[in-house]
């Protein structure tokens, strides 16, 4: 009975200081002292990038983009020529496929 009272007193004597320890190193990163939680500083950096899981998700986010913002077979939506001082912005009809150069305006 006396070990088991001993048992919950430590256990509750750590969580205690781990509470504490926590509350000051988010104290010392608000401060700027530090990177611990909610801001990512190098180090999470340095594990994200030679983690496979997060290159995936970082692989999987930049297709999702590009998907979003190009389609397969479209090209880019606008062609900008500086030098000419030429602008092409294709229009495109819902459900009329045609060639790439047959509905651009210059």
């Amino acid at each position: 009975m006396r070990s088991a009272v001993i048992v919950v007193t430590v256990g509750l004597a750590a969580g205690v200081c781990l509470i504490l320890v926590d509350r000051a190193l988010l104290w010392a990163e608000r401060r700027g002292w530090i990177y611990y939680r909610k801001t990512k500083g190098r180090t999470s950096a340095l594990v994200e990038g030679f983690s496979p899981a997060a290159q995936a998700v970082k692989r999987a986010m930049e297709q999702e983009r590009f998907r979003k913002n190009v389609r397969v077979g479209e090209g880019t939506p606008l062609g900008v020529d500086l030098d000419k001082g030429v602008v092409r912005v294709r229009r495109s009809e819902p459900g009329r496929q045609e060639s790439a150069n047959s509905n651009e305006i210059e």
